[in-house]
């Protein structure tokens, strides 16, 4: 009787067993719906991931379509993302006009020749007297020449010939002449210069990420011949009023080296292949001696032709102009 009571007590009723099966029906209906729904994201994520690389190789497919057709330079720009080197031109024939001014400096100066003073006073007297020229202002024209080619995606050689024309206010020189026989030789010349010069140049443009602007560097060498119209040579140390040592001619022309180098930019005027362009230039000037006639007057000595000698000249100059390439 014990122990069948005691399992009696053991078996749960039906009322436990009923909410026993009501809570496993519960958690089974839970977990089913965690399960539907897990499935229904999967299928609302499949076709965004599926899309996605289709996307990308659609993107690529465009790049490089774009790529293929675009020009090298632009397409290098592209991969490096910077700007694109694209040369306003590309290379040929060209010619240009331009002018300035700038400054002139001073150069050395010797005045040689001969006074035929009589034998009572002392015979024939040696002259040479020295000095310095004053320096000034010039102002010049001229025109060019040229054919450029493209080196690479950067550099752009050229050569040209170009010739111009230097004039300015009139260098001035006091020469002074040391002499036993007299207490001093002073002369006050002045030399109204104008300056023909040729050159053959080599120059290098640089294309830049900016179409429109080309700067360049170059330099030249030639001739220039250098005139000199109206010289006069009066003496004031002793004083001789009235009196041009170079009188009987005092014009003069000779040929000498000249060299330059030169730094600047071109704009170009849209696709017209007219462009506007600026620069500073140094010239120098060589050597040079003037021949100037004797002198030539009733009651002075006469001379012998006057040697005049100068030494190079700087030239400081700034240009600006317009040109055309073909």
């Amino acid at each position: 009787m014990t122990a069948g009571a005691a399992h009696a007590e053991d078996v749960p009723s039906n009322a436990e067993l009923f909410r026993m099966l009501k809570a496993q029906q519960q958690t089974i209906s839970e977990l089913r719906a965690e399960l539907k729904q897990t499935k229904q994201e999967r299928r609302a994520a499949t076709p965004r991931e599926a899309a996605a690389p289709t996307a990308r190789l659609a993107g690529r497919d465009a790049v490089k379509e774009t790529v293929a057709l675009t020009p090298p330079a632009q397409a290098y720009a592209m991969y490096n993302k910077g700007p694109a080197v694209v040369p306003a031109r590309s290379g040929g024939a060209y010619v240009g006009v331009f002018g300035g001014g700038g400054s002139r400096g001073g150069t050395d100066v010797s005045q040689f020749g001969t006074a035929f003073f009589p034998e009572i006073v002392g015979g024939p007297m040696a002259v040479d007297a020295k000095g310095r020229t004053s320096s000034g202002s010039v102002g010049f024209g001229g025109a060019h020449l040229g054919y450029e080619w493209s080196y690479g995606a950067y550099v752009r050689p050229a050569l040209e010939i170009e010739g111009f024309y230097l004039a300015g206010n009139q260098p001035r020189a006091t020469l002074v002449n040391p002499t036993d026989r007299l207490p001093e030789h002073t002369f006050d010349d002045t030399f109204p210069t104008r300056t023909t010069v040729l050159l053959a140049n080599m120059v290098v443009g640089f294309n830049t990420p900016y179409k429109s602007i080309t700067p360049y560097i170059g330099g030249g060498i030639g001739g220039a011949n250098v005139s000199i119209n109206g010289a006069t040579s009066t003496q004031t140390d002793p004083a001789e009023p009235g009196i041009n040592h170079f009188n009987s001619r005092p014009d003069s022309s000779a040929w000498t080296f000249a060299a330059q180098a030169k730094a600047g930019a071109r704009f170009a005027l849209g696709d017209s292949g007219a462009y506007l362009f600026g620069e500073y230039r140094y010239l120098y000037v060589g050597d040079v001696n003037q021949v100037f006639g004797s002198t030539a007057y009733p009651a002075h000595a006469p001379t012998s032709p006057w040697m005049t000698s100068f030494g190079g000249t700087s030239h400081h100059l700034a240009a600006g102009g317009i040109g055309f390439g073909f």
